[in-house]
């Protein structure tokens, strides 16, 4: 049976982040070699996020002046394309920015470095982490990444938008009837006002396995993998959530396939929501200040992802990890950045709640007094749904290829390429043909 990537990260952990004393400090010292060396760090992001990375970099060669480090960032619709082909090709940057929802793969497959040295040794302290946090990073109990930052996920919504178009604003414990409803009186209003063409009440979510339909299932008590690595859902059930977004489609709620298509990876400034063209869209809560920051016309409202009637939480525990690949040529080095970036009270005051909640209790601590209106109403959201959260199986071995092939159904419902049935037929074929090479 494979490992729970976040067992035991609950309820305790809110607590935990939010009960240690504060104490100052550094990340402990500097590179003691004297060789000059260059090391190379990708993460996701746009230019905003880009700034804030850029100034911890900034902190660490200050305080490491014999180490550089070589920025190479990339939109999240590109990041992991192009770092699979640079894990296969052996030549991935020596610090990557990781995801629980793609750590198996890469760890399964042996491409992802064992950190337990760095560790033990001190080169990496993650004593102020607290225990389920370091957990949350490990596989078969070798430490294999350390968390930026947890987080939960949700919707926003454009309030001054709501309230231009005489729309009541979505609530924090809405349900999925809740959520067409809201965004399909959006849509009419758009129209009423001779507004409708280009101006839809909801982005297309159909092709977010994760979170939106994890998220959707964990409420019908389903999984999106079980802990054998197996599917949790059936072909029903995503009929039922392809069925949902083909309606509001039909409806015109939600873009056409072809826009939906262009505005997929689009960077938060260049996205429909921030340029007031979709009233709702769903984003991680650690991104509510990015598009707060955007759209200075207005209040972006954060609530809950839609809950389905009678049903269960749908949270889940998500975060952004730093990991090193197994063939940097420059692995002490990139450990003492990662020690770096989780510790030192500098950087934690630089980069804040960019990831969700720090890792590191300490920096937790000196962070909170810290943060602008946004980001404290960010990191309450992030503070209460963590409370309801659970924690879902690793995801197996596949599932980029897996998610892949999720929203390429959904494209093939959206173009009317394939019929949901077709579709979901067709893609749970593809994803058990995948879990059984495993």
């Amino acid at each position: 049976m494979k490992k729970l990537f976040m067992a035991g990260l609950s309820t305790a952990l809110v607590v935990s982040l939010a009960g240690c004393g504060q104490s100052g400090g550094s990340a402990g010292a500097s590179n003691d070699s004297g060789k000059k060396v260059t090391i190379s760090f990708t993460w996701w992001g746009d230019p905003t996020r880009n700034k804030v990375y850029d100034q911890v970099i900034a902190e660490f060669e200050k305080k490491y002046p014999n180490i550089t480090v070589k920025a190479e960032p990339t939109s999240w619709a590109d990041y992991w394309t192009k770092l699979s082909t640079e894990m296969a090709g052996g030549n991935a940057p020596d610090v990557i920015g990781m995801h629980a929802d793609y750590a198996s793969d890469y760890a399964r497959r042996g491409t992802l470095l064992n950190l337990n040295s760095y560790i033990s040794s001190g080169v990496i302290n993650l004593s102020d982490f607290p225990q389920t946090v370091t957990d949350s990073g490990k596989l078969n109990g070798n430490t294999y990444m350390v968390a930026q930052g947890v987080t939960t996920s949700g919707q926003i919504y454009n309030e001054a938008l709501f309230k231009q178009m005489g729309v009541s604003a979505p609530t924090m414990n809405w349900t999925w009837d809740d959520f067409v409803k809201d965004a399909t009186a959006l849509k009419q209003a758009f129209v009423a006002k001779g507004e409708g063409t280009g101006h839809w009440g909801v982005d297309d979510e159909s092709g977010e396995m994760q979170p939106v339909f994890e998220y959707y299932l964990n409420q019908h008590g389903k999984q999106l993998f079980t802990s054998d690595g197996k599917l949790g859902f059936t072909v029903n059930d995503l009929e039922s959530w392809f069925t949902m977004w083909a309606n509001l489609r039909k409806q015109g709620v939600i873009p056409d396939a072809a826009t939906a298509a262009q505005y997929t990876g689009a960077s938060v400034e260049q996205s429909l929501f921030a340029n007031d063209k979709v009233g709702i869209t769903a984003i991680p809560a650690n991104q509510l200040y990015l598009y707060q920051t955007q759209m200075t016309n207005t209040t972006v409202g954060l609530v809950r992802e839609p809950s389905t009637a009678g049903g269960k939480n749908g949270e889940f525990v998500e975060g952004a990890y730093l990991a090193v690949p197994e063939k940097s040529p420059h692995p002490k080095e990139a450990a003492e950045f990662i020690n770096f970036f989780v510790n030192d009270t500098g950087a934690g005051k630089t980069f804040k709640i960019e990831q969700g909640e720090p890792g590191s209790t300490k920096i937790d601590q000196i962070v909170k007094p810290l943060l602008t209106p946004t980001e404290q109403t960010e990191m309450s959201f992030i503070s209460k749904t963590l409370s309801l959260a659970h924690a879902d199986p690793y995801p197996p071995k596949g599932n980029d290829q897996i998610t892949t092939d999720f929203t390429q159904a959904a494209q093939n419902i959206a173009y009317g390429k394939m019929s949901i049935q077709q579709a979901s037929e067709n893609f749970m074929n593809q994803a058990n043909s995948i879990l059984a090479g495993n």
